[in-house]
């Protein structure tokens, strides 16, 4: 089973260490200030060296090891640089407060001032250049071990379903020794519900996938090796590839009352122990084939159809033809049309002519000529008609067929030489 969010044994260890060992520094402070009053003030100079060296170790621990060799220098570099300058700043809060108490800063360590400036600026230079000149890795790093999805299963994420079309082998990708995603060696299927009814699209695979929680069975690696025909190192090799396409920027974890909240570049995961909550997440098959959720917003693009949901509005493109829908708007589109119907208002341009309805108004314009009708019958029956066909064409779009205009052109020319 792949968990987003969920930390390994290892990452888990590391971060909780440097907390306690960041609590224990603040604490050994707190006695340092309290000294006096706890009769600890022989002991002034050895309590300040333990905490500078507890202080020093957690941030070590905070070394950041899963992304490659120069990423851990960087990361190294870069902590001792903060551990330095957390030095020079106690140094002289508790030089003043010592100052406060008429009492003396131990000389062993403000004379080390001068030290901590010069391995601060040193370790911080060092941490940037080797960050700056070291290989990026921006995507996911896909990891073992492979599992397997079985067909027909997937998740379903604020009523939108995803499923693989067959038993498909997947790999995790970790960000920073944590699984944000996974690759999908099959097809995807996905299904959205929209306000115009249910829409479907595939994501041929592979697929790169970040924040959905695909579950499966862990997979061996003999039946890896019969499943694919590929060994899994070469899986890996061959991903590490496609989870590059996906940028998968630098995880931040932050901790409150409800778990612990973590983001990948824009996208969101929120972690409690009952469940998870993934505000955003993508799936990203070859070429520009994607789906991207965030809330109830949805962008997807595959096989050359394109689905847009924004807070009740919905476009829809299926090859040339589609339609853009909202509570007070429905506009129809092809190669050939536009038709435009607002409450007030409707709108049909056909490339050879225009033609408008606006209350009783009746707006028809050609390259030759423009004329305009008065007529409250007229343009109530354009009104009814050209309304009709819009749901005809939403339906014909939704359904996959083209949008057939020759009934529209016809009924829309015999009303109006009815009228002429």
């Amino acid at each position: 089973m792949i968990e987003i969010t969920r930390e390994s044994t290892l990452s888990w260890f590391t971060d909780r260490t440097s907390t306690v060992l960041g609590g224990v520094s603040a604490l050994l402070a707190l006695v340092w200030l309290l000294r006096g009053i706890v009769g600890l003030q022989p002991y002034s100079v050895t309590i300040l060296l333990i905490s500078f060296a507890t202080f020093l170790l957690g941030r070590l621990f905070k070394t950041e090891t899963a992304q490659g060799l120069g990423r851990a220098i960087s990361s190294f570099l870069g902590n001792l640089a903060v551990a330095f300058f957390g030095f020079i700043i106690t140094v002289w809060f508790l030089g003043w407060v010592a100052t406060l108490q008429n009492d003396t800063f131990p000389t062993v360590l403000s004379s080390r001032v001068p030290t901590f400036a010069i391995g601060l600026v040193a370790t911080g230079l060092a941490s940037y250049a080797v960050s700056r000149f070291s290989p990026r890795h921006k995507g996911g790093i896909p990891t073992k071990p492979a599992f397997l999805v079985a067909n027909g299963t997937g998740p379903a994420i604020d009523g939108n379903r995803l499923s693989v079309k067959r038993d498909t082998v997947g790999m995790p990708i970790k960000n920073e020794g944590q699984s944000v995603g996974c690759i999908l060696l099959g097809d995807l299927s996905t299904s959205f519900d929209t306000p115009m009814g249910p829409v479907s699209a595939m994501l041929p695979g592979p697929v790169t996938t970040v924040g959905i929680p695909f579950q499966g069975r862990r997979l061996g690696t003999d039946e890896v090796l019969r499943m694919t025909g590929k060994p899994t190192r070469q899986l890996l090799a061959e991903s590490g590839t496609r989870a590059g396409e996906v940028e998968v920027e630098k995880l931040k974890k932050a901790k409150g009352c409800r778990g612990v909240a973590m983001r990948v570049g824009p996208l969101v995961f929120d972690w409690d122990e009952e469940k998870s909550k993934h505000e955003r997440w993508l799936a990203k098959g070859p070429g520009e084939s994607f789906v991207s959720i965030d809330g109830g917003n949805v962008s997807a693009k595959w096989n050359g159809s394109s689905l847009s949901l924004d807070e009740g509005t919905m476009k829809l493109m299926i090859g040339g033809d589609g339609f853009y829908y909202s509570p007070t708007e429905i506009k129809t589109i092809s190669p050939l049309h536009t038709l435009q119907v607002t409450q007030d208002k409707i709108t049909l341009d056909t490339g050879k002519f225009t033609l408008k309805i606006s209350g009783d108004k009746v707006v028809f314009r050609t390259e030759q000529k423009t004329s305009a009708t008065e007529s409250k019958q007229l343009a109530d029956d354009l009104r009814k008609l050209l309304t009709e066909t819009a749901k005809k064409h939403v339906r014909d779009v939704m359904e996959g067929t083209p949008i057939d205009l020759s009934e529209m052109f016809a009924t829309t020319q015999e009303a109006l030489t009815i009228y002429e």
